[in-house]
């Protein structure tokens, strides 16, 4: 990042319109100028964007999910009445309510039901009271490992029912472990029924270029596969990042990957209590491979068992190995992006034979899964150890840059910009963050190239290429007043990808506009700036899946859920902006209109850039849209060729599928509802003050 953030907040005097509220001024990093601004934001800003990235509604749509649950619930309530006893439920975590509502309309004799985000156990009670469950749930506002048990305490006696979702991508990442085993030490009977019962953990071990790009830095070759840059062996080796790789494995082409050993049950975790909590755990699986290749990585994902039969299952696993398409079942594979796959990458590739013996090691502690692999089992205890990057790249920068990093089609059109404008007497200047393909330009004859690179680990990867590659013409700038210390008359040509550590949304790498505009009363006016021009283009869809996880319930499974509704939409209009960052190659979507342009910044000649126009989207063919989708193309020297698109990858057709870059995510502008009518975006940009915004009318 090239400007420091710095947090402060100053009280302003009460809006006038509702004295309750205040706002507050706000030091924000404003990306497009990479300075601190002061904003005016909502006193509970942080309250209301806690809420509205809360997620809840994306569940809620998760039919499966709900059905499932209330399944297991309606087994467990009978089961205990079977017992000759009452039916105590405590629902932990319990969000909107749902849950306990099911239990209630189900016949639970008592339920107690706590929250700790205050915001959703305020909506619980309001939501709860206009289904009519006002009488028969409790609602406490506090985390489960805080409730007491007696007659003065929030339970006055222990459950014998227990119904939780405490499980993120990772299964055990919101703390599921301690959850539960605080849970049965202290609030439940011992042989109570736990909803769900288990879960198990699912391993796939591939080889998978297309992921591993987004994990391992390669050498940069031209067209003749010649290297051009070698990368150093401490960063090509490096273990990497052990952080989960969440990602909807769905969309990966089957023919991206080579499966290595098929989907297994590596970890199985009991919640039933009837086993101890094991909070840190390592097993080794001895396996044969079924296909020779480059053992990468693991693909995961988990299971729930939802009863202590085990008559329903909740399967987070792909499409090629979800339990319905093995049973040939048509229906579709039920989609969500609260619970989605995930990959783990091993610290080192192991090249295997087909039927080889090899040893998968399965590793987790109380929050975090990793995994490794080995083909004997002479091991030390660095093959359980969690990895650790040792290089700074995978600290630098988000799997997407790594990705984009390594993406040759990408780095092809940089070359050939180098081989047509770099002679020996070029001298560049580089305003871009990791850019290291840059150092190609010394390899084709450059006088001396300059660098600003402020962020220290990335600083840190590029001074080891520059070394590695005997490279002695190159100067780092470590920041912006470094270049009061050059002359850049002699500078040439500036540079820039661009790419900026600040940037979210495509055109925050605009950040480029920003440095170059204010350096260039100090350039020689025949400097040449690349890339030229800058296009931000829009085009309608529709989504098969996104909308959903901004679309209101209305009601789920038969319960009202307008208080929710009410809530999310207030805090949505309060702490986000209208258009968010996704990966769209991950959701997939047909084009309903034509894409357009609404702007076209010219970099090379800077100055003033402030305009304001409308433009509509015309959705074609009678289709409906729910999302309009933004990206940026960057036209690096005026060639059609030599464009680089974030958005799509190929020519879009109205009713076709769209491929959006697996490198960059795009803006995204999702509807309250599908419409089949024409949608106008006022678009406003000013890049003086750094300001772009879309007003949808």
């Amino acid at each position: 990042m090239i400007f420091s953030q710095i947090s402060r907040k100053i009280l302003l005097k009460p809006n006038i319109k509702n004295t309750c509220k205040m706002s507050i001024f706000v030091q924000k990093l404003n990306p497009l100028t990479g300075n601190n601004d002061w904003v005016i934001q909502n006193e509970e800003y942080d309250y209301h964007q806690e809420v509205a990235r809360s997620a809840f509604a994306d569940m809620l749509h998760d039919t499966e999910r709900n059905q499932l649950y209330e399944n297991a619930l309606i087994s467990a309530i009978n089961e205990i009445h079977s017992r000759g006893k009452k039916a105590k439920v405590l629902d932990i975590g319990t969000g909107t309510g749902l849950l306990s509502m099911m239990a209630a309309r189900n016949g639970a004799d008592s339920i107690v039901a706590c929250e700790a985000f205050k915001p959703m156990s305020e909506c619980a009670v309001k939501v709860i009271e206009s289904n009519g469950f006002k009488d028969k749930i409790n609602v406490i506002p506090k985390r489960s490992t805080d409730l007491s048990v007696g007659p003065e305490g929030d339970l006055k006696e222990k459950c014998n029912i227990l119904v939780t979702e405490v499980f993120d991508t990772e299964l055990i990442g919101e703390g599921a472990l301690s959850t539960f085993s605080h849970a049965h030490k202290h609030l439940l009977e011992n042989d109570c029924i736990v909803v769900p019962e288990s879960a198990t953990v699912y391993a796939q071990v591939v080889e998978c270029p297309l992921a591993q790009n987004w994990n391992k830095l390669k050498d940069f070759y031209n067209d003749d596969l010649e290297i051009l840059l070698k990368i150093p062996d401490l960063i090509k080796t490096c273990p990497g990042s052990s952080a989960v790789h969440d990602i909807q494995l769905s969309q990966l082409p089957l023919s991206s990957f080579n499966s290595i050993v098929p989907p297994i049950p590596v970890l199985r975790f009991d919640w039933s209590g009837k086993t101890p909590f094991v909070f840190t755990r390592s097993t080794i699986q001895s396996l044969k491979a079924v296909s020779h290749g480059k053992a990468q990585m693991v693909f995961m994902w988990w299971d729930l068992q939802m009863d202590i039969e085990g008559k329903h299952i909740l399967s987070c696993a792909p499409y090629w190995a979800h339990p319905k398409s093995k049973e040939k079942i048509t229906v579709d594979i039920p989609w969500r992006d609260h619970w989605i796959q995930a990959i783990y990458y091993f610290p080192e590739e192991v090249r295997v034979e087909k039927d080889q013996e090899i040893h998968l090691i399965s590793c987790h502690d109380e929050y975090s899964l990793w995994f490794n692999l080995r083909t004997d089992l002479k091991l030390t205890d660095i093959h359980y150890l969690n990895p650790i990057c040792e290089c700074g790249l995978h600290v630098a920068f988000s799997r997407t840059r790594i990705g984009q990093i390594n993406d040759m089609k990408r780095n092809k059109k940089y070359l050939r910009l180098f081989e047509n404008h770099i002679d020996k007497n070029s001298v560049l200047l580089f305003l871009s963050e990791g850019f290291y393909y840059g150092l190609v330009a010394a390899k084709l004859g450059a006088k001396h190239l300059y660098f600003l690179e402020t962020n220290i680990l990335s600083k840190r990867v590029l001074e080891s290429i520059i070394k590695f590659n005997n490279i002695n013409n190159v100067t780092i700038l470590k920041s912006i007043d470094d270049l009061k210390l050059i002359d850049l008359k002699d500078v040439t040509v500036i540079f820039g990808e661009p790419y900026f550590t600040s940037s979210i949304l495509p055109w925050d790498n605009l950040l480029f506009f920003y440095l170059s505009d204010n350096v260039r009363t100090l350039l020689n006016r025949e400097v040449e700036i690349y890339p030229r021009k800058c296009l931000i283009k829009g085009m309608a869809v529709k989504f098969d899946h996104l909308h959903k996880i901004r679309a209101p319930l209305i009601s789920c499974e038969g319960f009202l859920m307008k208080h929710f509704d009410d809530l999310i939409l207030e805090s949505s209009n309060i702490s986000d902006d209208n258009v968010e960052a996704q990966p769209l190659w991950e959701y997939p979507c047909i084009a309903v209109s034509d894409e357009i342009t609404l702007a076209e910044v010219n970099l090379a000649n800077g100055g003033n850039i402030n305009l304001e126009s409308t433009h509509t989207f015309s959705i074609q063919n009678g289709l409906s849209c729910n999302g309009v989708t933004f990206w940026v193309e960057w036209c690096i020297d005026g060639s059609p060729k030599s464009t680089i698109s974030t958005g799509p990858v190929h020519p879009v057709s109205v009713g076709k599928s769209v491929e959006w870059d697996k490198y960059t995510r795009q803006g995204v502008y999702l509807l309250p509802s599908s419409t089949l009518e024409n949608i106008n975006c006022r678009f406003c940009i000013d890049l003086n003050e750094g300001s772009i915004k879309f007003k949808f009318l």
